[in-house]
């Protein structure tokens, strides 16, 4: 319904495109979206629905920023476009039932690639900080953010009442270091697997406190992250405690113990604002599970050091 001056797409293949789509053209995309996401999904044509998948996404979503606000969604769109490559949807799915060799092929650069993507996102965001001041010891960037997102937009979820009662200018200009800091040298990370593995933990605990904090929401990161879990371990865990307790699943209580003392404090602290936030009960469930993860392999690697 935006008038033609409205539309001011970003630089790239947008710039073909004059003016908005009709509606019917949204309602074909979005309905193509559908189908390929539950092809994806359900591991059918694993290949062609990722690819599809991806691509759409890529389109939809650059129509929506040719009103001038990008969002930091580009991760969801890439990740199924490079995962295509990867071989998944080899294993429990319908191409899996259906022997599809043909997919079977598995590219190692797809990971290194993510990783890559993943650390060029984070420095320039770092990057970006610097330009803007922020290791400027005059002043302190973190907390100048913290208030308009508190006061501006009314972000006062989980720890943000108890948070904004510190006042003292040496914690937040640490944060605005350490986060400068994070943020630049995630890049370094991605030449080795391991390196890159633990700054993905450092990343999911810096997003929950985040979301803790200033409830902001990177919800599409977690997607990229979770694609650096070891699956191949985790899928021969469960098979193995499967078949030694008889057929009958049995989940790990540490894990399980660690997930409900945390999503149980994440509830008492909130004051019952839970779904009021931009991450919504999905988006929080999603983190608080992250964590204990994260923990865990951050503790594994402490552990082969002595």
């Amino acid at each position: 319904s935006l008038p033609a001056d409205f539309f001011s797409p970003p630089p790239g293949p947008m710039a073909l495109f004059h003016d908005f789509p009709s509606h019917e053209t949204f309602l074909f995309l979005f309905g193509a979206l559908i189908l390929s996401t539950c092809g994806l999904i359900a591991g059918f044509y694993t290949k062609l629905s990722s690819i599809l998948t991806g691509l759409l996404l890529l389109l939809i979503n650059g129509f929506i920023f040719s009103v001038g606000k990008i969002n930091h969604e580009l991760l969801m769109m890439v990740i199924p476009i490079l995962m295509a490559f990867s071989g998944w949807g080899t294993v429990y799915s319908v191409d899996a039932a259906r022997s599809q060799k043909a997919e079977a092929e598995i590219q190692p650069w797809t990971l290194v690639l993510l990783a890559l993507f993943i650390g060029f996102m984070f420095f320039t965001a770092g990057f970006s900080k610097i330009l803007g001041g922020w290791l400027r010891t005059d002043s302190q960037a973190a907390v100048g953010h913290f208030y308009k997102q508190f006061y501006v937009v009314g972000r006062q979820e989980f720890l943000a009442d108890s948070a904004i009662q510190i006042s003292n200018a040496l914690f937040w200009e640490c944060m605005d270091y350490l986060t400068v800091l994070f943020e630049t040298t995630f890049l370094l990370a991605i030449f080795h697997a391991r390196s890159t593995r633990i700054y993905i933990c450092f990343a999911v605990l810096f997003h929950f406190s985040l979301m803790m904090i200033l409830n902001i929401s990177f919800l599409p990161n977690f997607v990229a992250y979770a694609a650096f879990l070891n699956w191949d371990g985790i899928d021969q865990f469960l098979r193995s405690r499967y078949s030694q307790s008889g057929g009958r699943w049995r989940i790990p209580l540490i894990f399980l113990g660690m997930l409900s003392a945390i999503f149980t404090a994440i509830l008492l602290l909130d004051n019952g604002k839970l779904l009021q936030g931009d991450w919504g009960l999905p988006g929080v469930v999603i983190v608080t599970a992250s964590v204990p993860v994260a923990l865990y392999y951050l503790f594994m690697q402490v552990k082969r050091c002595f």
